[in-house]
């Protein structure tokens, strides 16, 4: 298979020896390149033989002798050179199979990978990991990796994977700290399924395993307005406030007397729990390192901690009159910006209002900015209602722009009569977008 170049850096030991974009990398010392990880793994030795196959089909031998930290100035197109790990699974409460029909072919990828978890911290059941998988883990110190627990108990996991027989976690999980591994785990929460005292057992079990298992986040299922599983609804707010409850009271214990190693509180409700309990969020310090961040796990208190961070570098006027600006978020983040638009109106005569926007595309229950589309903007904003639209830059498709119901954003400026700006999710970049409007507008 080979890794495909698609970049040489400019004065590096690649572009000494010729290599070019287009070229593949097939082989370092004879062993075969899967992915980024054996590149990164091979390429700290001091003498290498790369194995290289040119466009044309010629097949160069290089030979490197360099210093071990030196690299080779090799961009890949993709991380994975022999295919992603697809996801063998039908869980209950998979996003994935709630999108609407017909979705865009990028959006339907269930990646179960753990390559992907070690890489870009996505989460995996360990359903499908080989003994090759673990030698492998051991032997490149893969660590940390993302596992999604759900449930210990094997019967119950089973039926929320949709899995073929009793899907076993506790040994797997032990399996991986012995091999030296440092486990951060989810578990997506189903009210009247995995709750109660199923969570509770749950929890004691993952407790038990730290400091192997470093933190748990406990997520609540997310429903479309496409999913027609009896079995699935939303939390309602009692319920979300009792889980609250539950989490806070088991931190509590954990950073009590004698467990100040814990280094944070180990379980974390995810920020929707408190949206939907309608309770205001923790600070910042409770979160640790905010190691559990891309799952929804204190989001909103870095957001207002980067904020005042942000206060002292970014310049704001006293007068600030002539424009009506909407920022544009869904009701998870307008949870966690109210604090702070409210904060500039004290600080400044501006004319800001946050647009918090229902998602009428996928269902109001979908509460994220970054799953907002073109259409929830046109249907929750007049036309002319504001001089100038700041929208969350993960609304739109990474590599174009481009929103998830393939509306562009200058179609949606041209019909609401109104500049778009795509701000990135950083509190100082709200600030710059807000104060500094001579950005690009769409």
């Amino acid at each position: 298979m080979g890794g495909k170049i698609s970049a040489v850096l400019p004065d590096s030991i690649g572009e000494e020896l010729g290599i070019e974009a287009g070229d593949l990398l097939l082989s370092i010392n004879g062993q075969p390149v899967r992915d980024v990880i054996d590149y990164n793994y091979c390429v700290d030795d001091e003498y290498l033989k790369l194995l290289i196959e040119k466009p044309d089909g010629e097949v160069w031998d290089c030979e490197v002798e360099k210093y071990p930290d030196e690299d080779l100035g090799l961009i890949f197109k993709d991380d994975l050179f022999d295919g992603i790990r697809r996801c063998r699974n039908h869980c209950l409460f998979c996003f994935i199979d709630q999108l609407q029909p017909h979705p865009r072919k990028t959006l339907l990828l269930k990646d179960d990978d753990f390559r992907m978890s070690f890489l870009l911290g996505n989460y995996i059941t360990c359903t499908n990991m080989t003994e090759a998988d673990y030698q492998r883990i051991a032997e490149q110190r893969l660590t940390p990796l993302y596992i999604s627990v759900h449930s210990v108990d094997p019967q119950l996991r089973q039926k929320l994977l949709g899995a073929k027989e009793p899907a076993e976690i506790l040994l797997t999980l032990q399996r991986l700290i012995a091999l030296g591994c440092r486990l951060h785990t989810q578990i997506v929460l189903c009210p009247g399924i995995n709750d109660g005292a199923g969570l509770d057992r749950t929890l004691d079990a993952l407790t038990a395993l730290w400091p192997g298992v470093a933190s748990v986040a406990v997520v609540p299922v997310g429903i479309t307005k496409f999913q027609h599983n009896p079995e699935l609804r939303p939390f309602t707010a009692e319920e979300a406030a009792a889980v609250i409850d539950n989490i806070e009271a088991r931190q509590q214990q954990f950073r009590g007397p004698g467990k100040d190693a814990l280094a944070g509180s180990f379980v974390y409700a995810a920020d929707e729990f408190y949206v939907r309990a309608g309770r205001d969020f923790p600070p910042a310090a409770a979160y640790g390192d905010f190691c559990q961040i891309d799952n929804g796990v204190g989001m909103a208190a870095r957001f207002r901690q980067e904020y005042q961070e942000a206060l002292g570098r970014v310049k704001i006027p006293r007068q600030w009159l002539h424009e009506r600006v909407g920022i544009v978020t869904g009701a998870a983040g307008a949870a966690a910006l109210d604090v702070v638009v409210n904060d500039l109106r004290g600080r400044c005569s501006c004319r800001i209002e946050l647009v918090k926007t229902p998602n009428t595309f996928y269902g109001e229950t979908v509460t994220v900015a970054g799953l907002l589309t073109g259409q929830c903007l046109l249907d929750a904003i007049r036309p002319g209602q504001y001089d100038r639209l700041l929208i969350p830059g993960n609304m739109l498709k990474f590599d174009r722009e481009v929103f998830l119901d393939d509306l562009t954003p200058g179609q949606v400026a041209g019909k609401l009569r109104t500049p778009l700006q795509a701000v990135p999710c950083q509190a100082e970049e709200l600030l710059k977008a807000l104060f500094t409007p001579r950005v690009k507008r769409i």
